[in-house]
């Protein structure tokens, strides 16, 4: 019997194949169950119910949509999926001991319109969906709570991600330098989330709603940190990675991360490609806060007229001009507008990399350089799908097996081959991320906005073009090293499992033959009792045809003669017998 980890407090659950739901002896939770076959189905399971129950959200729903990705019917696979999407973690009541869902990923989206608990109704049904139902609809009434609670929240200008506590308990660097931000923000005249304050007339189970609200409402979010492990912490990335999200749906959401005592590099990887601000530096503080003016303030700037004003200085202070006017236009995210204006400096300035590049960026709908990169990176990694390859086959050592140990009517060759089936199938990533990085170049080589920024860019703007396009496929190649890394694993594992199967169906191969043979042996004898003692023609003759199939075994060859001697001798006899009766009833008759 395989053991389920329970959903709830985590203690352990004897699980047999067919039981899809029971209840746990340590918390008295009732709750439905997946159906396992193996040991490392259950494992995969319970990884996955390891990392949610921890909070690690992502890396358990990852699990799950592997289980999922390997069969679509799985409803507690689907089921656990929606767990982890909408950060449901089971807390113990103290009052009633009940096991209650949190939620620590609110959404506006409906936990009971999620595709994965859709999907995990329709796989299921009995006392098994209506278990689904009954936590989904607990689950869709926090949901609702969250939802109301935030609804009646101040909207927030800022929020400031940071881990506030270090592993022993005590306060953070990273919280002191989240503070000091907070004040000066504050002082600046924008409304700040900081937990530690925002937060601090509030009961722990009681965040979310706070959190999900400030979230959703502020434009900008500060993630301080001073080492990459605290950048990683659970509920620190639990709050930029839905931050991230949130500026997928939402340009004008901006992520600013800020760093010290640790190098840029070492930044989780999706904020890494993000415009960072290093603490360290003399002025930070003032470079940040005009950061985040400048977005803040953004919808305040007076509209932009269509009329060019063409300033003192003659043609390059015009063409200055439209190429800033340009870019102005990128940051409001006017494309059409940008556009128009690179152009005009294109008709009075050909060579001009600064209105090319700024071409290419409406077209590719970014506001700046940064984020056009940030975009195509995006774009390749998230992009890539999986190709089936699968190791080769041992058919050298499978055709010397069939050949030493095959025994024909005992241990057939057939049945000897199909015990060295198996699965040597496996995914690589390596191949669609190749292809992705020579789709970029051949992007870049045939994009002729960006190939003539490239060929005109002169000093500061080729050096700009140059790391950004060293940034984009330093990346991408970097990508292609770690599929190439994740696709050996993943063969190396194919390989391992197939390596002790082939060692596994060498031992069932040798059983079976060795079973043949002593099934061989036990004909031989009670065929050679036959062929000495036999009386009937008819069973010496097919005992002989018998032994002639035992391909020389012994002394077959010399026993199917034998018997078929004997058989003569005994049918000569029988004629002969025949023969003299008849002849003696003739005699009989002629006498009379």
């Amino acid at each position: 019997m395989a053991i389920i980890k329970c959903k709830m407090c985590g203690g352990d659950m004897e699980l047999s194949a067919d039981k899809t739901f029971g209840t746990c002896e340590y918390c008295g939770s009732t709750m439905t169950l997946p159906k396992v076959d193996d040991d490392q189905r259950a494992a995969a399971f319970n990884r996955g119910n390891h990392f949610r129950r921890i909070g690690e959200f992502d890396k358990a729903l990852a699990v799950y949509e592997r289980i999922v990705a390997e069969n679509d019917a799985d409803a507690e696979a689907h089921w656990c999926c929606a767990l982890c999407r909408f950060g449901i973690e089971y807390v113990e009541d103290p009052a009633t001991y009940e096991w209650i869902p949190t939620c620590h990923r609110a959404s506006f989206d409906s936990f009971l319109e999620d595709v994965d608990y859709l999907a995990a109704l329709e796989h299921s049904d009995g006392v098994t969906r209506r278990q689904y139902q009954k936590d989904a609809a607990k689950i869709a009434e926090v949901q609702k709570g969250i939802l109301a609670t935030s609804q009646n929240e101040e909207p927030f200008d800022v929020f400031i991600c940071y881990k506030e506590s270090d592993e022993n308990g005590q306060r953070t660097k990273d919280s002191l330098l989240a503070q000091d931000i907070y004040y000066q923000l504050t002082d600046a005249g924008y409304r700040v989330f900081f937990s530690r304050i925002t937060l601090e007339d509030k009961v722990g189970t009681q965040y979310e709603p706070y959190i999900f609200a400030a979230l959703n409402s502020a434009k900008i979010m500060v993630a301080v940190g001073t080492k990459a492990e605290y950048f990683n912490a659970v509920w620190v990335k639990n709050e930029w990675s839905r931050f991230l999200a949130l500026m997928k749906k939402d340009r004008t959401k901006l992520l600013l991360p800020c760093y010290r005592d640790m190098d840029p590099y070492d930044l989780p990887e999706q904020l890494s490609v993000l415009q960072s601000y290093d603490m360290g530096k003399i002025g930070f503080i003032q470079d940040l806060i005009r950061g985040v003016k400048k977005v803040l303030d953004g919808d305040k700037k007076p509209a932009v007229k269509e009329t060019v004003v063409v300033q003192q200085g003659g043609e390059g202070s015009k063409t200055a001009a439209l190429v800033e006017r340009g870019y102005m236009a990128l940051e409001d995210g006017d494309w059409a507008k940008a556009d128009g204006f690179f152009e005009e400096v294109l008709n009075n300035d050909a060579r001009n990399a600064k209105a090319y590049l700024g071409k290419a960026l409406a077209q590719g709908k970014s506001k700046t350089l940064k984020e056009f990169i940030s975009m195509r990176k995006s774009n390749a990694k998230n992009n890539c799908g999986e190709t089936a390859a699968q190791i080769p086959e041992d058919t050298a050592h499978i055709q010397e097996m069939v050949d030493e140990l095959a025994l024909a009517g005992y241990a057939g060759r057939e049945a000897i081959s199909k015990l060295y089936h198996f699965d040597r199938a496996y995914q690589e990533k390596a191949p669609t991320r190749i292809r992705k990085r020579s789709e970029e170049k051949r992007y870049w080589e045939n994009h002729k906005h960006l190939a003539r920024a490239e060929q005109f860019a002169e000093g500061e703007t080729a050096e700009i073009l140059r790391e950004a396009k060293n940034s984009l496929f330093g990346d991408l190649d970097e990508w292609v090293k770690q599929a190439e890394t994740a696709d050996e694993e993943a063969k190396k594992h194919v390989q391992k499992r197939y390596t002790a199967h082939i060692a596994a169906a060498d031992e069932q191969a040798k059983r079976l033959c060795a079973e043949g043979e002593a099934h061989r042996e036990q004909d031989y004898q009670n065929w050679t009792e036959i062929a000495q003692n036999g009386t009937d023609a008819v069973q010496l003759r097919e005992t002989a045809k018998k032994f002639g199939r035992l391909s020389g075994y012994k002394e077959s060859e010399q026993l199917a003669a034998l018997c078929t001697q004997r058989a003569d001798t005994i049918e000569a006899k029988a004629a002969s017998e025949a023969a003299a009766a008849e002849a003696a009833a003739a005699a009989e008759a002629e006498r009379q």
